[in-house]
């Protein structure tokens, strides 16, 4: 695994100077090609334990967008732009409330290519430019970012469990839209909670890191296969692929921004898809777990969905609820709401 220290020397500044002074800031080193929605992409959960790069130049143009916050703080550990333009310092400001730091003048186009030749490395922002000390993200990310209590949201006619393993509100913003009351249960949330709980379907959210190390959420769900309609997004599908015997690899630099290209294997058509993902279903696990592909990225041809008609499952890798991103897959929640209203 690659290593990177972020020095402050060579041009680079910062801001939310106390952050620093004195604590070096360690994570995952990763890059999104978005622009618009920088303020969803930092309150993201999946973005917990990274250090986010923009590979566009200027970030910061609009301020803050609280309206659209995923979540309400910011997750990333750090954020690096080329020039940070926030003309009224509420961006700014608002992350240092957080002690997230912002390292500007940074060429980040070129440290987006030297990434995609390098993996996914661990990386340090220090005055030292001392490596960093741990070589990957653990096991608790999960847990971290995840609720610890149920909350209740709607009141529509349709009732739907959203188990939380990093959620993006936006998710529960369209399940409301369409008419679906949400219970957000913990990502630790029993079989039984979600089966004596009288829901007409489950959605496995998003969330940070390494799928394959969460071994009792992947239990959860092979318990709920083939008793309740389940749709998994990103890491929820891969969590979901797990449950049924398929196994994820990492991917080398990850599916991060609003412009990846989708195939829907059903209709032939491509849809540009938001995404945030370091990891992948393995193709070739697939075989005898039962499911089958549903889209495929049509850069990289990885898995990008997965289905089972049988068992009344699915999973998306990209974000359907589009926020912030292209509006090409809010169908998904189209066809989720429509699978249950015909239970």
């Amino acid at each position: 695994m690659y290593q990177v220290a972020l020095s402050l020397s060579d041009g680079a500044s910062k801001s939310c100077l106390s952050t620093i002074d004195g604590v070096d800031i360690e994570g995952e080193l990763v890059f999104t090609t978005a622009y618009p929605g920088y303020s969803q992409s930092i309150t993201d959960p999946s973005y917990h334990g990274q250090i986010l790069v923009f590979a566009f130049p200027c970030i910061g143009i609009y301020g803050l967008d609280q309206v659209d916050f995923q979540s309400s703080r910011p997750w990333v550990k750090a954020v690096v732009v080329q020039r940070l333009q926030d003309t009224e310092g509420t961006l700014e400001k608002w992350l240092a409330e957080w002690g997230v730091p912002i390292i500007t003048g940074l060429d980040c186009r070129s440290l987006v290519l030297k990434l995609r030749e390098i993996d996914t490395p661990m990386a340090r922002i220090s005055k030292t430019g001392e490596p960093p000390v741990v070589d990957t993200l653990g096991a608790g990310l999960v847990s971290e970012v995840s609720s610890s209590a149920v909350r209740n949201y709607g009141a529509g006619t349709l009732s739907v469990a959203l188990i939380d393993y990093g959620t993006k509100m936006d998710i529960v913003r369209r399940l409301v839209d369409r008419g679906c009351s949400v219970t957000l249960l913990p990502h630790s949330a029993a079989p039984r909670l979600v089966l004596d709980g009288d829901f007409d379907g489950v959605l496995l959210s998003n969330g940070p890191g390494n799928p394959s190390l969460l071994s009792e959420e992947i239990g959860v769900v092979r318990e709920l296969l083939g008793k309740i309609p389940i749709l998994g997004i990103c890491l929820g599908c891969q969590i979901l692929a797990l449950a049924c015997g398929a196994e994820t690899v990492r991917l080398p630099y990850g599916h991060r921004g609003g412009n990846h290209p989708v195939l829907d294997l059903h209709t032939g058509r491509a849809m540009v898809t938001s995404q945030n993902h370091g990891y992948a279903i393995d193709e070739s696990s697939l075989k005898d777990t039962g499911l089958d592909i549903s889209f495929r990225h049509l850069s990289d041809g990885t898995v990008e969905g997965i289905f089972d008609p049988a068992l009344r499952i699915s999973g998306v890798q990209f974000h359907p609820e589009a926020g912030a991103g292209p509006l090409d897959g809010l169908w998904i929640f189209d066809d989720f709401v429509d699978t249950l209203r015909r239970i």
